[in-house]
């Protein structure tokens, strides 16, 4: 509309306004536009720079004081836990405590951040090696063999004590005092709160730890060591952080820790009493007013857990703010900031803002005078060969122009009298051959729809008459196979006459589906369906094939596409299963992934939008991708017409090409289109999507096992098992599930409840699910698996995630299999057969059986095979060795005589093909 309107007004106003108006006033409206754009990008621009680039100093400011911060906060406990070391090794201990000074003397002298490192025992005896700014070494006593008295001495070079350099008398007792106190009541390492040294003016953290005899019962007493903050201010005071940037470090109360400011962070009252300053009470103004802000305008500290930006205005000029979360572990809760002001980088910035300005004013003059100069010379001819431009639309053929000119004006001029003439003569025999064409084209379409026609009422009458008998003969063989009385000879024809016919029938089907798609007789037949458990059907049915050929076969599913949907699922898993097929038969190497997501940014060639607007429907977009041989470019053309094979599939032998053919008209059938994408040698992508509506999980049928549990099998243990999920339906689901069976249950609602439940209680298997507030079930599994007695617990993971990725991170947490939400029976009950041997009793529906019947134990050991004779099972062994099936069948009903259970399990290992377990087992008895 808008382009019409601009038309429209563009033909009024030539009738009224010179063509050289014309031409020049678009033109300086488009320089205007243009210089106005390139300015307000380049202010824009600018803007854009000094955030980048003040993001970037904070970012890498503030990553070396949290990199430095670490390695220093570590110290203390390194020290401490050197003190715990030898006195593990006996080379020290708690009781006497002279022998501990030259250990205290060297280990200041190692460490240039501690200001002091010291040792009390429960008896009250204290001793610490301190060093001094000025570096002098001290030896420091307290406690009850000096009165309780505090003195400090002189050093020589060898750590003796010396002379006395200063006695406090009074109740030193350090069992009083804060940081002993503080480590008895946390049980293991922690830290003091800060505080101000006694001897001499500088800030200290304590990091403290307890000491208990080898039993672990009793306290002998705290090993300590003091770090000396300022020297955290003088790394980041030795940091270039912009121009007047600064960086310092509070505690989640506000009390300022350490600057890069000359400022101490601390101050000295008339009274000589030493006190800690708030960040917001600091002389420096940028440092209180940064403090004031954050305290302020942001959320409370102690909810700042991630790294944060902001910017705020002091005094009118804005500045950049860095906030830093440093956690240590031990119980270290600080905030690193790191502040820059805006005006560290616009100086140079507004320099060329200003002269970007004038060199698009500059360049703005220029072109507005060319314009018109150019403009002048233009209109004449123009306005000439418009006149005959419009005689001619008129009908005036032999109208013609002179422009005598040689340029380019002058050659449009004769193009366009040859132009004319060229129309008159075309004009007069066109409408005689188009309607020649038209007939023709009439003619070949009637024929061509009748040929089609026939072809499908054929393909459809020869599907139908060959489908007939082939039923018959596949019934009757399945009826066949089922006598005892054939011989292995004649069972292995009767496979093959069944294989035979099922691929046969598999091939008229693909015709018959031809047909019916040529006649316009197919039609979408949509239920509700679970889609994950559909995809999960195809993983584990083309699993073995894959496996066979050596591929890795991956499928991916976004976690935004939805569980439930309605639309056609038989047809759906038609397409999936032609186009995995294809792509497993022509790939050597690699393998074959298939994507599910609702996102179409690699989709521009199938379709632009995600969401379709009918009916409130949503695509689902599919992608088919292997390593195979590829296809080459002049075959993608035919590549979906029906009876037509690549190259690669001619040479295959294999097929029919319908499989591509059927796949279209199905995606098309169901609102959707299909592309390929394909590189000779290196694979082929193939991607379709279709629309579906999602649906409530009400909607869609229950999936119900064949064969229910009803109990536990006899002579087992109560196995305990626990369930943790913070949801409390989730757990009420296996609770309802496993408890009628007789399992011994206890609940947990998240990761600390759990390791609490099973330190006491050492369930056999654990439900973890994975995502729970307080403590997540990753957390959980790490330090369940950290202890000895956590790798005899079996943790299975429970989660909603569908992506392959995910399986990765919940085993390398330590996890011992993983299991999806929504689970299945049959599932949760193999699992725990599987992890911890639980044996069950199923319901037995067969008409000639008890009605229960007790499953054998699948997991065999040695010890199972004691009773049997030797000899029956070396020839047990030599007939799976030899592949002779049938005498390892006779055997095993001999061994039946011995033990029937041990029987069963051989049996139920060979139906499922597990040969290698039981050589496995045979060898080891």
């Amino acid at each position: 509309m808008i382009i019409k309107s601009i038309d429209r007004w563009t033909s009024k106003a030539a009738g009224r306004v010179p063509l050289r108006t014309v031409l020049i006033v678009p033109f300086v409206l488009q320089i205007l536009g243009t210089v106005g754009i390139v300015g307000y990008l380049s202010f824009r621009n600018s803007q854009r720079a000094v955030n980048d680039l003040a993001s970037q100093l904070m970012n890498e400011v503030g990553d070396r004081v949290k990199q430095n911060l670490q390695v220093y906060v570590e110290t203390p406990h390194i020290i401490n836990k050197n003190k715990l070391n030898m006195i593990k090794m006996g080379y020290l201990n708690m009781t006497e405590m002279d022998a501990w000074e030259k250990f205290l003397w060297h280990q200041v002298q190692l460490y240039p951040y501690i200001n002091f490192t010291a040792v009390a025992n429960a008896k009250g005896e204290y001793r610490s090696g301190e060093r001094m700014s000025n570096g002098d070494l001290m030896m420091n006593i307290a406690g009850t063999k000096v009165n309780n008295d505090f003195i400090s001495y002189h050093t020589n070079e060898l750590g003796d004590r010396t002379s006395v350099a200063a006695m406090t008398k009074g109740d030193f007792d350090p069992r009083t005092w804060f940081w002993y106190q503080n480590a008895v009541k946390a049980g293991k390492p922690t830290w003091s709160d800060v505080f101000i040294s006694i001897l001499e003016p500088t800030l200290l953290i304590s990091g403290t730890e307890p000491v208990y005899n080898p039993q672990g019962n009793e306290l002998q007493g705290v090993v300590h060591t003091a770090l000396r903050l300022d020297h955290v201010g003088d790394f980041l005071n030795s940091l270039k952080i912009g121009k007047t940037g600064q960086a310092f470090i509070i505690e989640r109360n506000g009390t300022l820790l350490a600057t890069s400011t000359a400022e101490k962070p601390f101050r000295i009252e008339p009274d000589k009493t030493r006190k800690l300053i708030r960040a917001e009470d600091s002389s420096n103004l940028l440092t209180k007013a940064t403090a004031q802000y954050l305290f302020s305008n942001l959320q409370k500290s102690n909810q700042i857990q991630l790294p944060q930006q902001v910017n705020f205005i002091v005094n009118g000029k804005q500045q950049f703010v860095k906030i830093l979360p440093f956690q240590d572990g031990n119980g270290l809760d600080w905030l690193i900031v790191v502040v820059v002001p805006e005006a560290d980088f616009t100086e140079r910035i507004d320099a060329n803002n200003r002269m970007t300005i004038m060199l698009c004013l500059a360049a703005l003059g220029l072109a507005i005078i060319t314009g018109i100069l150019t403009a002048r010379w233009v209109t004449k001819p123009i306005l000439r060969l418009n006149t005959a431009a419009k005689d001619i639309a008129k009908g005036d053929w032999e109208k013609t122009i002179e422009v005598k000119r040689s340029d380019e004006l002058g050659e449009l001029a004769k193009s366009f009298n040859s132009m004319a003439e060229q129309l008159q003569e075309s004009f007069t025999n066109l409408e005689q051959r188009v309607a020649e064409r038209t007939t023709e084209l009439v003619k070949a379409k009637e024929a061509a729809e009748v040929a089609n026609q026939a072809k499908s009422t054929f393909l459809a009458n020869m599907s139908h008459e060959l489908r007939t008998p082939l039923n018959a003969i596949l019934g009757f063989s399945q009826i066949i196979s089922r006598q005892k009385t054939l011989t292995p000879e004649q069972r292995e024809n009767i496979g093959i006459i069944m294989r035979s016919g099922e691929h046969l029938l598999t091939l008229i089907n693909n015709i018959l589906d031809l047909s019916k798609i040529e006649a316009g007789r197919t039609a979408l037949n949509e239920k509700s369906f679970d889609l994950h458990r559909l995809l999960n059907d195809l993983e584990d049915m083309f699993y073995l094939k894959a496996d066979d050929k050596n591929l890795q076969l991956v499928f991916e599913v976004h976690p935004n596409v939805p569980q439930y949907i309605c639309t056609d699922e038989v047809k759906l898993r038609q397409i999936l299963i032609n186009l995995l097929n294809n792509a497993l038969k022509f790939t050597q190497e690699g393998g074959v992934s298939v994507r599910v997501s609702l996102d179409n940014s690699n989709w521009q060639s199938v379709a632009q939008k995600t969401t379709s607007d009918n009916g409130g429907k949503i695509k689902i977009y599919f992608e088919v991708e292997d390593t195979g041989s590829g296809i080459a470019p002049e075959e993608l053309e035919n590549l979906f017409a029906a009876f037509v094979q690549t190259k690669t599939g001619k040479d295959s032998q294999e097929g029919t090409g319908l499989g591509l053919v059927i796949s279209q008209q199905f995606v098309q059938l169901m609102g959707g289109k299909i592309s390929v994408n394909s590189v000779i040698n290196q694979g082929t992508i193939f991607k379709f999507y279709v629309q579906a509506q999602v649906v409530d999980s009400a909607e869609v049928p229950t999936y119900k096992s064949s064969r229910q549990v009803i109990g536990l099998a006899p002579n087992q243990p109560c196995y305990r098992i626990l369930i943790v999920d913070d949801k409390a339906l989730n757990r009420q689901l296996l609770v309802k599930l496993l408890n009628p069976l007789g399992f011994a249950l206890r609940e947990a609602c998240n990761g600390e409840e759990a390791i609490a439940i099973w330190e006491k209680w050492e369930p056999h298997l654990i439900w973890m699910d994975m995502r729970m507030p307080v403590m997540d079930g990753y957390t959980a599994t790490k330090h369940i698996k950290a202890t000895t007695k956590g790798q005899a617990t079996a943790i299975i993971a429970v989660t909603a995630s569908v992506f392959e990725e995910e399986r990765t991170v919940v085993l390398s947490a330590g996890c011992d299999d993983f299991l999806r939400k929504p689970f299945r029976e049959a599932e949760i009950f193999e699992i725990m057969n599987r992890h911890i041997g639980v044996r069950y009793i199923y319901e037995d529906r067969s008409e000639d059986s008890p009605s229960l019947s007790e499953v054998t134990n699948h997991v065999l050991t040695a010890n199972d095979l004691e009773n049997i004779p030797k000899p029956l099972l070396a020839n047990l062994k030599q007939a799976i060795i030899s592949i002779d099936l049938d005498s390892a069948i006779s055997i095993i009903a001999e061994i039946s005589q011995y033990n029937p259970s041990v029987a069963s399990s051989i049996k139920h290992y060979m139906e499922n093909f597990e040969y290698e377990k039981i050589l496995d087992v045979l060898t080891a008895g």
